[in-house]
């Protein structure tokens, strides 16, 4: 029998199991951690660190404790972290070098945990700091965007008349500082102009001057001209007087007509005023029709940003390598280095393969059994998709939880499916965010799925409230108000909607509760408008009495100094049309009264000469 082995054959086998042996209790372990943060951190474009690898033989299980993955986009924060994972490996795939995990668990998961020291790559630090920078506002527009759809679609909060007036372009301003300045211009002109037309003073006085100049007969020649030479003079003042008239007349008619235009539309503006502020701020039943995105918007919002910034981050890891693109690239790479064939086989087996994964996370509400089934880079090869279960356990504010997903890479464009399922979740100090309003305590259903094809997505949920009690702290009547309609709904639901690329979705919310409280809403709101609408008007019109002032008495005052130029003129007209006679006339006059007085004279005396006779 002994001549039958072959000595020196069997020390050679007894020599390379030995070496094998000893590799695999010294080189293996730390060559498996090597690989699992070198290669994991590629995947992830962060740090992956492992605290220690432990390789067991009877069965072939490797242990894996302290594993942190760096969230690339925070890179003092983990990803997902676990303190132990325990695998069942396969060992015939092992030695074709492909890890084939049988079953594998996790213990003390926890999601978003803080790193003692940044998980950042070297050379990525930078380009990881300026995608965080571009995509964090992508995800703050979709937390914000349901609240923000809300707000846009109600009108703004009714404000105080102050800060409307404050705030808005008035045409009561506008007009009123023109009038204003147009007074002021006017009145200066009408001013200066009066300063060249006579008083009556002045007018009695040049009477007085044409009633001497007129009184009795010429004495002589020279009193003739010194006479007239007064008249001549005065006669000049008299025209300078008129056309100071006439040009006082004119600014006051030319003030009249402008500034009677200015104040027709100036009594117009608060009116014009008050119909556009009124179109602006109105907030009726449309302005509430959004009310439930304003309340739970961005709640819904923030939930929706983290759950898409983990699908973002996992689902990456899942697209087959086998894509057309990347195999041309690959074969141009590598097609002097060689590679490796996978030749046809009825039982393919991909590179990397979890069959089964289980773990239990522990979340604010709870505790999760999460299960997934078939995880692996290369779904092609094994024709499944990746399954995803996860139910809730020991929660104290959640009666049932359960998520179940399936992720199906098999071809490049990929398709994600998943469902959620709450039921009674207890909401407790919920802080709505308006008029101080707070959700004291509710009990919450929750029924949403979405669906991923390849950029897009299509998720739709409803969320239904029982038992709601609301309440607010703030003291204004819009908050009391509120909470009154609000006292009488404690059931409604609230339904959600996303649509569209996967990094900027069209998000909307609606819910029954908006049309519940409506009717409320208007009865206050009426009120609210018709005190706002007194106070503006108000407040347009003192703006208004603060430019017109006085200006219908000083328009009396023009009207009166218009008549009192017309009379002035008139008396000025018939002053100048006086004439005075010239010296030679009246002593032609004089002669004839003479020659008249002396024929009459003669006349008598021949006629009581005749009267002797009989």
């Amino acid at each position: 029998m002994t001549k039958w082995i072959r000595w020196s054959g069997l020390l050679g086998f007894v020599a390379f199991i030995t070496v094998l042996v000893v590799f695999w209790l010294f080189a293996a372990a730390p060559i498996i951690k090597f690989s699992i943060e070198n290669f994991g951190s590629q995947a992830v474009g962060a740090k992956v660190d492992v605290d220690e690898v432990i390789l067991g033989f009877n069965p072939l299980v490797l242990s894996i404790n302290g594993v942190q993955v760096t969230d690339k986009d925070k890179p003092m924060s983990n990803l997902v972290s676990f303190d132990s994972a325990v695998a069942d490996m396969a060992l015939f795939p092992l030695l074709l070098g492909k890890a084939i995990i049988q079953d594998m668990s996790l213990q003390g998961v926890e999601f978003g945990s803080v790193r003692q020291s940044s998980g950042a790559l070297p050379n990525s630090e930078q380009v990881t700091q300026s995608q965080t920078d571009e995509a964090e506002p992508a995800k703050q527009e979709l937390a914000a965007e349901p609240a923000a759809k809300a707000e846009n679609s109600s009108s703004d909060p009714l404000p105080s008349a102050d800060d409307i007036l404050a705030r808005e372009p008035l045409l009561t301003v506008s007009r009123g500082e023109k009038f204003k300045s147009s007074l002021a211009t006017h009145k200066q002109e009408i001013d200066e102009s009066l300063a060249g037309v006579p008083n009556e003073q002045a007018l009695r006085d040049y009477q007085s001057k044409l009633d001497i100049i007129l009184a009795g007969k010429f004495k002589s020649l020279k009193d003739f001209k010194a006479r007239k030479k007064a008249l001549d003079e005065l006669q000049d003042q008299f025209k300078a007087d008129r056309k100071a008239i006439k040009r006082a007349s004119a600014a006051i008619k030319n003030g009249k007509k402008d500034l009677q235009s200015q104040w027709s539309g100036l009594k117009q503006a608060p009116k014009e005023d008050y119909k556009n502020i009124k179109g602006k701020y109105t907030l009726d039943a449309m302005g509430t029709s959004n009310l439930a995105a304003l309340l739970f918007g961005k709640d819904a919002g923030g939930y929706a940003a983290t759950a898409l910034e983990y699908y973002e981050k996992v689902s990456p890891l899942l697209a087959s390598d086998d894509e057309e693109g990347d195999v041309l690239e690959e074969a141009k790479q590598k097609r002097l280095a060689g590679q490796f064939v996978h030749f046809p086989t009825d039982r393919p087996l991909p590179d990397f393969w979890i069959k089964h994964l289980s773990f239990t996370a522990s979340l604010p509400m709870g505790e999760v059994i999460v299960t997934v089934e078939d995880i692996t880079h290369q779904q092609d090869v094994i024709n499944k998709a990746t399954t995803l279960m996860a139910v809730g356990r020991d929660m104290p504010t959640i009666k049932s939880l359960t998520l179940n997903g399936v992720l199906d890479h098999r071809n490049a464009k990929g398709r994600d499916q998943f469902d959620l399922a709450i039921q009674d979740w207890q909401l407790k100090g919920l802080n709505l965010g308006l008029a101080g309003l707070e959700l004291d305590n509710s009990l919450l259903d929750v029924n949403a799925d979405v669906i991923f094809n390849g950029s897009q997505m299509n998720a739709q949920g409803q969320g239904s409230f029982n038992q709601a009690n609301f309440s607010s702290n703030d003291k204004t009547v819009l908050a009391k108000e509120m909470v009154s309609a609000l006292a009488n709904i404690d059931t409604f639901s609230v339904d959600g909607k996303a649509q569209g690329e996967l990094t900027h979705p069209d998000v909307s919310i609606s819910s029954d509760l908006d049309s519940k409280l409506s009717k409320a809403f208007n009865k206050r709101i009426k009120q609210k408008q018709d005190e706002l609408a007194n106070e503006l008007r108000k407040k347009l019109a003192d703006k208004l009495l603060s430019y017109g002032g006085d200006y219908e008495q000083q328009l009396k005052q023009l009207n009166a100094s218009e008549g009192s130029l017309d009379g002035k003129s008139k008396a000025m007209g018939k002053m100048a049309q006086t004439e005075m006679g010239d010296y030679q006339s009246q002593l032609k006059a004089q002669a004839k009264a003479k020659a008249d007085k002396k024929k009459k004279e003669l006349a008598k005396k021949a006629k009581d000469k005749l009267k002797k006779f009989f």
